[in-house]
């Protein structure tokens, strides 16, 4: 996995990430999580106060498109075009709080020593961000927030649970989206999984968010998410082991 720290996450296996750590190091990181390996991270836009942002990112945007699509010439409209679709996604994606935006690949079939190639590749995108709210004690928001999703009316499921981060809400959506063609409408079937993990000590929230046009391998997504929130620690501890963690969901 890839360990993620700070506010602005870093993808390193799962790979471990931060949020809210200064920039010098002084102050300890708000959250930890782990990704894995399969996850690609986006750039996300490095905000107006970032010395040449613009530059910054449209750096960082052409560098992911070369990572997806490789070098080949011929494929520099498709980087170009990446590269200018992701980055505008990117700031409105950092003005909602996103903190870790990644494109996952996970192949299906197989073997593990590549001796027989994926009988083909699921893809799914993730989002780690964080939102302010009331949160005079966890376990009463993460109730609070339950009540309020399966409210909503609409048709997911809302689950209560235990993270080894503290209580937790998961939600199972589905989506359904047509596109009127020239041929006639195209119909796709989107699924989202969705973490509301509230703050231990703090009025903010961390939402972590799993979604995917594969709708066939949800219990695959449930499991990879769930192994995301078991690695959640808050404060300055690194994140946790998803392979030593009870598995609340999933």
């Amino acid at each position: 996995m890839t360990a993620i720290s700070g506010s602005a996450a870093d993808a390193a296996p799962v790979t471990d990430a931060a949020g809210g750590a200064a920039d010098d190091g002084s102050a300890p990181a708000a959250f930890r999580f782990q990704v894995q390996p399969e996850f690609q991270p986006v750039p996300l836009d490095p905000g107006a106060g970032a010395a040449a942002g613009d530059e910054v990112l449209d750096e960082r945007m052409r560098d992911f498109a070369r990572a997806y699509w490789g070098e080949a010439e011929e494929r520099e409209p498709l980087r170009a075009f990446t590269a200018a679709l992701y980055g505008v996604n990117s700031a409105q994606l950092a003005a909602d709080g996103t903190v870790y935006h990644a494109l996952g690949f996970f192949p299906v079939g197989g073997t593990a020593d590549g001796s027989q190639p994926p009988e083909r590749v699921s893809r799914c995108t993730l989002t780690v961000g964080v939102r302010d709210l009331d949160n005079p004690d966890p376990h009463l928001t993460a109730a609070g927030i339950a009540e309020t999703l399966d409210r909503a009316g609409d048709g997911g499921e809302v689950q209560l649970v235990t993270l080894p981060a503290g209580p937790a809400v998961v939600r199972v959506a589905g989506s359904r989206a047509v596109w009127q063609l020239p041929d006639g409408e195209q119909e796709r079937f989107f699924l989202r999984v969705e973490v509301w993990l509230p703050f231990p000590e703090d009025d903010r929230l961390l939402l972590l968010c799993l979604s995917t046009a594969d709708v066939q391998d949800l219990y695959r997504y449930q499991a990879i998410l769930a192994d995301i929130a078991d690695t959640v620690t808050f404060g300055d501890e690194p994140a946790a082991d998803a392979a030593a963690q009870p598995r609340p969901f999933g």
